[in-house]
């Protein structure tokens, strides 16, 4: 586990428990919230964790899509 899990930032540290929806989540438990979301992007479809280095989509790594 991270030392910032969520419903915490992993970048910022900010408290997203009323957005959970908005952050990005990695599968090492580390999230990112959508105002440090861009500071991670490999490419409008891809963001890479600063935690595990681990290479995740953008819409998948939502916890609420469209489907």
């Amino acid at each position: 586990m991270t030392e910032r899990a969520p419903p915490l930032c992993y970048i910022c540290g900010k408290s997203c428990t009323d957005s959970v929806e908005d952050l990005y989540y990695c599968i090492c438990d580390a999230a990112i919230c959508h105002s440090c979301i861009n500071t991670v992007k490999k490419n409008d479809k891809t963001w890479v964790c600063p935690h595990c280095k681990e290479a995740n989509d953008l819409e998948k790594s939502k916890l609420f899509r469209l489907t």
